[in-house]
């Protein structure tokens, strides 16, 4: 059997990664000089509460090549155990899959272990991992899960609408000049993972124009095909609400997840963050 691992920032809810038996590798969160593991010594909550405690921006680290390679070898010691496939957030904005990488090639050859740069993060990596462990479910051959998945990342939309630009901007994931404007005009930014890359691709002015845009933005994409849809947030559980409820009346939907978005994206992205991810399958 294919085995699947993945990273933290997937956002699959915890019962499907246990039913589809979904090895998860944590990323680190550090507050200062302390270190917390995502899901592990950190939860969605906690978080939160530290982030208002200290009035500070936290930032985050890949898994280490140990972490990487402890997951590694819980897999390894089951005889049915024929490959893993190893599923990671974008490489262009975090040093994730780089690591799961050089991890995977410092390991024994067999079973053999595959990295994949989903190029996407979020729900938009959640569905390629629920995919991926579908396909290992039935027997299906690795090298046709990865093509699928190399499909599935042409085809994934992913949107997101922040409160406000100060946490992408301390982060690095978008300049202070487009974060300035930001505040000064009030609005609220619309980015989009695209490629790999995370981009600024609108504005608008209010939290409910924000809401609408993303549904809209979503629906556009999708037309009348059946989609497989995830809503995701960070800390704003009545905002992703009323898009779940719009969308539900919009989108051919055959399934619809919603999900508090990963610490460790949201400590790039801010509290507040409604995202979209939608793809036909």
């Amino acid at each position: 059997m294919i085995r699947i691992v993945t990273d933290s920032t997937c956002d699959l809810p915890d019962a499907l990664l246990a039913e589809h038996r979904v090895v998860v590798v944590p990323v680190n969160v550090v507050f200062g000089d302390e270190s917390y593991q995502e899901g592990v010594t950190l939860n969605a909550l906690s978080f939160y509460r530290k982030v208002e405690a200290s009035k500070g921006i936290p930032t985050t680290s890949q898994p280490s090549l140990g972490q990487f390679q402890a997951a590694y070898r819980s897999l390894q010691k089951y005889p049915d155990t024929e490959a893993i496939l190893s599923i990671h957030i974008t490489g262009h904005l975090s040093g994730t899959y780089e690591s799961a990488l050089v991890a995977a090639g410092q390991m024994p050859v067999e079973p053999p272990i595959t990295a994949f740069d989903s190029l996407s993060g979020s729900m938009g990596l959640g569905f390629m991992v629920l995919e991926a462990a579908e396909m290992a479910e039935k027997g299906t051959s690795l090298p046709v899960i990865l093509a699928r998945l190399e499909a599935l990342r042409e085809r994934m939309h992913v949107f997101f609408s922040l409160d406000d630009l100060k946490y992408a901007r301390i982060s690095g994931r978008v300049s202070a000049a487009q974060a300035l404007m930001a505040s000064l005009l009030r609005i609220k930014p619309m980015l989009t993972v695209s490629g790999g890359n995370l981009s600024l691709i609108g504005r608008v002015r209010s939290r409910s124009q924000a809401l609408q845009t993303l549904t809209d933005t979503l629906c556009e994409k999708l037309g009348d095909l059946p989609a497989r849809v995830a809503v995701i947030h960070a800390h704003a559980p009545e905002a992703a609400e009323q898009v779940r409820a719009a969308l539900a009346q919009r989108v051919h939907a055959t399934q619809i997840i919603v999900h508090e978005l990963s610490v460790g994206i949201a400590v790039h992205l801010g509290p507040g963050t409604v995202g979209v991810v939608g793809y036909s399958p």
